[in-house]
């Protein structure tokens, strides 16, 4: 595939400039205190920033052990935010694992980010090229629903980045891949769920989806390909950190978040976003401010991860709704998927 990052060569070069001063404070600590940074390179070598646990969990079939009858807005879904970027640089890395660990690992909600370029969806994560296509989602996908036909994986697909290059829309280019490209058609004709004609919107029950990947449509079209994202849906997505010593306040929201899907509708899909990041912010990339950082934390504070692993083992029971983390570790996993057997 043509490099798909060079309509963008301008902010690439931004964003390189960005991770290099970046490493320069991680691998200095003069620097880094010249820069009032909360993160110094001891936090990059004995804080939490090595890889997670996560390929050590295997729950491949958990959604077995429901019933047919369970709606997935009444369940616990842990779920990976920019779930392709395990292969991102410094600044933009959301996952340590690929696609088929997470899977393995209980994973059922997936964000797959596809931007539209030369009539195909390259996978993005912002103007970075994850060096993955559509194809290669489903084709890991189609894999896992095969050797695990009583699960349900959910897929929030949306636009990435900037269009270029294009012949068609974004809808005839997602047709392509259902209908016509020899890499997908055959798997998403098997594995993908269509909405039937009189079609609702509302998520099915889990008997008339296993085995099968639905689409969360997150992305405008003519045509219905799954439940529309936001609709009947409680979120909780605020992901801008101006610094590492506001995760305090990230933290308040996705707790209270956790609690208003215990005691909300049953009817109501509730959506947690542990992760956040800095954004395009340099001061606050300098502060450490990173995707890493925030799920993981530093030798001086406290990630949003190891914190939601505390809370779901000291509350114990009720609905958590979708969970979606950046760096999920073992124990998060098992402790939402926990929830729907509690």
């Amino acid at each position: 595939m043509t490099n798909t990052t060079l309509p963008g060569r301008r902010s690439v070069l931004r964003a390189l400039a960005l991770s290099l001063m970046l490493l320069m404070a991680l691998m200095n600590p003069a620097t880094a205190s010249a820069a009032s940074s909360s993160f110094g390179s001891s936090d990059f070598v004995a804080g939490s920033m090595g890889s997670d646990d996560l390929d050590s969990m295997s729950a491949p079939d958990w959604m077995g052990d429901l019933p047919d009858s369970a709606n997935p807005t009444e369940l616990s879904l842990p779920g990976t935010h920019d779930t392709m970027a395990y292969s991102a640089s410094l600044i933009g890395a959301t996952q340590d694992f690929d696609l088929a660990t997470q899977l393995n690992a209980g994973i059922r909600v997936l964000d797959i980010r596809t931007r539209h370029y030369q009539d195909e969806f390259p996978i993005h994560h912002g103007i970075e090229y994850l060096q993955a296509d559509f194809a290669d989602v489903v084709s890991t996908v189609s894999e896992f629903l095969r050797e695990n036909p009583s699960e349900t994986v959910f897929m929030r697909m949306q636009k990435e980045y900037k269009d270029a290059e294009n012949t068609r829309s974004y809808e005839d280019t997602l047709n392509w891949y259902i209908h016509d490209n020899p890499d997908t058609r055959d798997l998403l004709s098997e594995y993908l769920w269509t909405p039937p004609a009189d079609y609702d919107g509302a998520i099915p029950d889990l008997g008339e989806i296993r085995g099968q990947v639905v689409i969360l449509q997150n992305f405008s079209a003519d045509g219905v390909y799954g439940p529309r994202w936001g609709r009947n849906m409680d979120i909780q997505d605020d992901y801008l950190l101006p610094s590492l010593d506001d995760i305090d306040t990230k933290w308040e929201k996705v707790r209270d978040q956790f609690e208003k899907a215990e005691q909300g509708s049953m009817q109501t899909m509730f959506v947690n976003g542990l992760n956040a990041t800095s954004g395009e912010d340099l001061g606050a990339i300098i502060d450490g401010v990173l995707p890493m950082t925030v799920a993981k934390g530093t030798r001086n504070v406290t990630g949003i991860v190891p914190r939601t692993e505390d809370y779901l083992r000291d509350s114990g029971t009720g609905r958590t709704g979708i969970v979606f983390a950046d760096f999920p570790s073992a124990a998060l996993v098992e402790e939402v998927i926990a929830r729907n057997f509690n």
